[in-house]
């Protein structure tokens, strides 16, 4: 059964500013909180695939150097073009922008390095059957999270909202050097 530790655990994990907690916070600032309710179910969808891909693959990839160095310079890849792609957008409150950050969301959040700790660390190797529950859990709980970001986004004053997009972008991009640099440091 999922433990209060897990539950601490993972509440310091989605409060904590990461990738997918940035683009949420601009979700909220662009669209506003009515219109980005529904993102925190893409940053939810994102962490049941790859939390669960993690829990799969725990026992292969633990202290394998390359493999952990790969998934840290393909998250810096998308981190990278994630960061390009909101520096050149104009600041757009409309469907399609909508649309567009739901991908972005769901995309940032499968290559999120929160889902590799949770998959590979927090999840007890024994949960056996149970390990549905666990992600589950993390699932639900990062929806409550998000929702929490995208509120903090929409609440920005409308001046800093209108330059979330380029905000977001530098702190994309210092992710993404962050990943480069733990990749090609082994750490």
């Amino acid at each position: 059964m999922v433990t209060l530790s897990f539950i601490l655990s993972t509440l310091l994990i989605l409060l904590t500013p990461g990738p997918t907690n940035t683009v949420l916070a601009t979700c909220g600032a662009s669209l506003g909180s009515r219109r980005a309710a529904i993102m925190p179910f893409a940053e939810a969808m994102g962490y049941l695939l790859a939390v669960s891909f993690f829990v799969v693959v725990a026992d292969r990839i633990q202290g394998n150097a390359v493999a952990f160095a790969t998934m840290k310079l393909l998250a810096a890849g998308w981190l990278l073009y994630s960061a390009v792609k909101l520096w050149g957008m104009p600041f757009r409150t409309d469907a399609k922008s909508a649309r567009q950050l739901f991908v972005r969301v769901l995309l940032t959040t499968l290559i999120n390095p929160k889902a590799m700790l949770v998959g590979t660390v927090l999840i007890p190797s024994d949960a056996g059957v149970e390990v549905s529950i666990w992600v589950a859990t993390y699932a639900a709980m990062s929806t409550l999270a998000g929702l929490g970001w995208v509120l903090f986004g929409a609440c920005l004053p409308l001046g800093v909202r209108r330059h979330s997009y380029k905000l977001a972008s530098i702190v994309l991009g210092g992710f993404s050097m962050v990943a480069v640099v733990s990749a090609t440091l082994g750490s």
